[in-house]
């Protein structure tokens, strides 16, 4: 069996919700010794925006930075076993290459936790040893390996008292605003729904506010402008009976609160048809919702979670999952 025991990763990955670190740590646990970087030059808002919107506009600001990040390794002696990338949305084919070149003893892999149409980082697999996607379409079309996210210890099941029936912890964006106002017309008052609608700023909501057609009628007042931390987050959910999830209407893959639900032991709502697809699926844990005519039957608030195997909850553990990128079993 393969082992991170002593190994060096170059670990390259925005800045998301502090899941680098998490992963960082999982990573520290195996016995790695790791050094990340972030993906991007800059996290402003400005920066982001123009990185989305074409980031061309960016490219010398790409470039400088990446060429420092690379001098100052190079400077500091640094040799590397993997470089480990996650879905990147500045890094190029060319500063790839450098990379490889500057550390060519490392094993490049690049797992995706977006679809490629939304990063366009296709042109980074003539330099990658080895790519995975938690997209299943992806995966099917460009022949890579299929691997979904995971969950970390902390959503991990315990005891706690609920205090809400239905929870929703989502950023806010495509109609995911629009869903929920629809579906709470469709629930009796008495069911207890807690929502959490996030954004990273004000400048953001004013500007979605004026250029999509979603957004027109969200409210200032149900935004929220401080990101939960993970600790926070899991504690909601432990405190809950089911979990709403509403996933961005062009991704296919199961987003990330898909996976902790399942590592929480909570029953699950969903807007996510492909779901049936997943070796953990059970109707009496998960409901999928029609997107443009929700409707809850409230029996399904009314049992209780059927366990799942302690098997299918290693595999989707976050230790789980860096097993598999690396194939360490």
């Amino acid at each position: 069996m393969a082992s991170l025991d002593k190994k060096n990763i170059l670990f390259l990955s925005p800045s998301f919700f502090s899941y680098e670190v998490e992963i960082q740590d999982a990573l520290k646990r195996m016995g790695a010794h790791v050094t990340w970087c972030d993906e991007r030059p800059s996290n402003t808002f400005l920066t982001k925006v123009l990185i989305r919107l074409n980031k061309k506009v960016v490219k010398r600001k790409i470039i400088n930075y990446y060429s420092g990040v690379l001098n100052q390794l190079i400077k500091e002696k640094k040799e590397f076993d993997y470089i480990f990338i996650i879905s990147p949305e500045t890094l190029t084919l060319p500063i790839l290459t450098s990379f490889k070149n500057s550390f060519h003893k490392a094993e490049v892999i690049l797992y995706m936790w977006d679809s490629f149409k939304n990063k366009g980082a296709l042109e980074l697999l003539p330099e990658v040893d080895r790519t995975i996607t938690f997209d299943p379409i992806d995966a099917e079309k460009y022949d890579l390996k299929f691997r979904p996210l995971f969950y970390i210890n902390k959503y991990k099941a315990k005891e706690a008292q609920i205090l809400y029936d239905l929870l929703l912890i989502a950023t806010a964006h495509s109609d995911r605003y629009i869903f929920v106002r629809n579906l709470m017309c469709k629930l009796p008052d008495k069911l207890r729904f807690k929502t959490y609608f996030f954004l990273s700023s004000q400048k953001l909501y004013w500007a979605k506010k004026i250029v999509e057609k979603n957004f027109k009628n969200v409210k200032l007042e149900d935004i929220s402008f401080t990101s939960l931390s993970h600790d926070e987050t899991a504690e909601m959910v432990h405190h809950t009976k089911v979990v709403l999830d509403i996933n961005h209407p062009e991704q296919v893959g199961l987003t990330m609160r898909t996976l902790e639900t399942l590592g929480a032991q909570k029953k699950l709502i969903t807007t996510n048809k492909d779901i049936v697809r997943y070796d953990f699926y059970d109707p009496t844990n998960f409901l999928i919702l029609d997107r443009n005519d929700p409707n809850v039957p409230m029996d399904f608030f009314n049992t209780a979670f059927k366990p799942v195997g302690d098997d299918i909850l290693k595999k989707y553990s976050i230790n789980g999952w860096i097993e598999d990128i690396f194939e360490l079993d």
